[in-house]
């Protein structure tokens, strides 16, 4: 069984299951009664509603409120009237007059800086700020301009000239012979 079921009591009056715990369901009927009844007690109709048979008569018991209501009313008592005067007198008083100057001192670190611009820092009561300046540092370093490269190379060029060259040839002759010789 789940909430929202329609059921119809003994007398006619529709009713709807309101909650469910386990087997028990609480039936809330139009005249605003609510029931706990047994799953068991419900039959299931055609129309999809069910029928409360509790096999005993019912008692209903009806539940009466009582509202209440709260009404309020200004009622004056008194009046009050306030008057305004002022009164002076003199009177010597002492007051300690404070007097604060400020002290500015420069102090010369020149100290060169590595790494991050100092911050401004309070040390003892003492407000100091860093003041820093680019300067221009001049360094002597080697730079390579150029290279000089030997190196040999050799190559063959054909150049004429007269040179006397001697060889040794055979000449040979052949002479062929005739048969009537």
């Amino acid at each position: 069984m789940k909430e929202g079921i329609s059921v119809i009591r003994d007398d006619g009056l529709l009713g709807t299951v309101v909650n469910v715990e386990d087997v028990n369901l609480t039936v809330e009927f139009e005249d605003g009664s609510q029931l706990v009844v047994d799953s068991q007690n419900l039959v299931h109709q055609k129309n999809n509603t069910y029928l409360l048979n509790l096999g005993r008569e019912e008692t209903v018991i009806p539940v009466v409120a009582e509202e209440l209501t709260v009404e309020k009313e200004e009622v004056t008592r008194s009046k009050v009237q306030v008057h305004k005067r002022i009164e002076t007198r003199e009177e010597v008083i002492y007051t300690p007059v404070t007097h604060e100057e400020v002290v500015v001192e420069h102090i010369e670190i020149n100290q060169l800086v590595e790494g991050n611009i100092p911050k401004v820092r309070n040390e003892d009561g003492v407000l100091i700020i860093p003041l820093v300046e680019e300067i221009v540092v001049v360094r002597k370093r080697l730079l390579l301009r150029e290279e000089v490269r030997i190196s040999k190379r050799r190559t063959t060029t054909s150049i004429p000239q007269t040179v006397t060259l001697r060889r040794e040839v055979v000449d040979i002759e052949r002479t062929e012979f005739n048969e009537t010789d």
